[in-house]
């Protein structure tokens, strides 16, 4: 007799047919939420652009070089590839096809090969689907042999994070693990647009949060199984208020590394420290307008606890807002480039948080005939830190918006369009062949509203295998 307990194991492992239908179907509308744009067009054509750039590792590393694709690409040609997302970059052109990528098997560009094909031959209407299945279609044309050759870009820059790395800590980007928050430097002069945690901007050890909320997660796991009672409150210091800027672990990382960040509504843009000290003088003159510039804060280095930034942060106030300061000489202040005297405060670099309207504040500088000609030359050499500078996106693809079945199918019989003709007939048949196996498989579990089980999923498909080892004998 069967125990309720392996009965309840064997659901918990089973599904019934028409769920795992519908699941598949919510993960494709999941896919087109989170990808709702068009995939059909590289943005190769349109030359330097800024836009979403995604970082391919498999190519970089094929080809010993750095290798950033275009929104449509990194669906469309790279999607079997290990890719990093790296948001928006400006001025960039499109690696893909390029000679980037000329150790890349079959690199060239589907998307351009395609349009170079629909100029050539009377367009066909796709069919309806989803906009991966749609644009999988282009693939029918394509050759087996489609090498990289275009001319890459010679203006696009490539930073640590084509590499996937992020931050002044380096640390390899792992979406579905980080939890701090991070800010983009909107410059990007010297960074190359990198994005930064908090505690690093500050100076902070790298990994200060993560370390510091693990060891929080600790002592509340040992309190409880002390006394039963969650101490999580006496554990955490003050932090700030409500708001509707801060989620959990904002609030939670502003306990740790001190609530001295200006909250993200009270700012307009972040620059980091990096690029402020390639051109401090111009920074110092746009500090000291306030319409301009919300707040600055310094960067420390390696400080290890909230108290040690503070100290830091008291005396490096303390100097360069009183002249009558006089700190003992063993007062330090750690730098990157190692420590150096209180008195000498004014060398700590320091990120500069932009404010609200700061380019309309901006365009008048670099009107303004009163403007000292260095910062108006700035201005003027730099004119996207005030002009409209948008980021490209493709047209959203509302066409196949609504489509919840077929793309799945769609795509394979694309794929196996690719094929020569010979390899595609026979696939064809190993399809068709699979599929009436499949149904005839699924029919009585969904038609009674049968669990199916893993164990007769595997069995399904094992016996499929060895029927097919059989006939290849005979």
């Amino acid at each position: 007799m069967t125990s309720l307990t392996d009965s309840n194991a064997s659901e918990s492992n089973s599904v019934t047919a028409v769920d795992y239908i519908q699941n598949q179907v919510d993960l494709e509308r999941e896919a087109r939420e989170l990808m709702p744009f068009d995939t059909n067009d590289c943005t190769y054509t349109k030359g330097e652009t800024r836009q979403h750039v995604f970082s391919c590792l498999t190519c970089s590393k094929e080809n010993e070089t750095k290798v950033g694709v275009c929104y449509s690409c990194s669906i469309e040609c790279h999607s079997t590839h290990e890719l990093v997302e790296l948001f928006s970059k400006r001025n960039f052109v499109c690696d893909c096809g390029t000679t980037r990528m000329s150790k890349t098997p079959h690199g060239g560009c589907k998307l351009r090969f395609r349009a170079e094909e629909s100029n050539q031959k009377p367009s066909v209407k796709p069919r309806t689907g989803s906009s991966l299945s749609a644009s999988f279609g282009s693939s029918r044309a394509r050759p087996l042999d489609l090498p990289a050759e275009d001319i890459p870009s010679l203006s696009n820059t490539y930073n640590q994070n084509f590499d996937g790395h992020f931050c002044s800590c380096e640390k390899l980007y792992n979406p579905l693990e980080e939890t701090a928050t991070m800010h983009q430097c909107f410059f990007g002069f010297v960074c190359g647009e990198d994005w930064f945690h908090e505690d690093c901007l500050l100076g902070y050890k790298p990994g200060f949060i993560v370390s510091q909320r693990n060891d929080k997660n600790d002592k509340r796991d040992e309190a409880q199984k002390e006394t039963g009672v969650n101490l999580l409150d006496r554990l955490l210091s003050p932090g700030p208020d409500d708001d509707d800027d801060y989620d959990e672990h904002d609030i939670e990382n502003a306990q740790i590394i001190g609530n001295y960040l200006p909250k993200p509504s009270h700012f307009g843009q972040y620059i980091c420290w990096r690029c402020v000290r390639a051109f401090d003088d111009i920074f110092q003159y746009l500090i000291s307008d306030d319409k301009a510039v919300y707040t600055t804060m310094p960067h420390f280095y390696h400080v290890e606890s909230l108290k040690e930034w503070e100290e830091h942060y008291r005396v490096y106030k303390d100097q360069l807002t009183s002249e009558n300061i006089n700190e003992p000489k063993a007062k330090k202040i750690k730098l990157e480039s190692g420590e150096i005297p209180a008195k000498e405060a004014e060398k700590v670099p320091s990120s500069v948080f932009l404010a609200r309207g700061f380019r309309n504040r901006l365009a008048e500088l670099a009107k303004d005939k009163a403007t000292p000609p260095k910062i108006s030359d700035f201005l003027q050499n730099n004119k996207y830190l005030y002009e409209d500078d948008p980021i490209y996106e493709p047209p959203r693809d509302d066409d196949h918006g609504s489509s919840t079945t077929g793309s799945l199918l769609e795509l394979g019989t694309d794929a196996l369009l690719s094929l020569p003709k010979e390899q595609a007939i026979e696939g064809a048949q190993a399809y068709d062949k699979i599929r009436s196996k499949l149904r005839e498989f699924f029919k009585p579990f969904a038609e009674e509203g049968k669990l199916v089980t893993e164990d007769e999923v595997r069995s399904f498909f094992s016996k499929i295998k060895n029927e097919a080892k059989d006939g290849d004998n005979e």
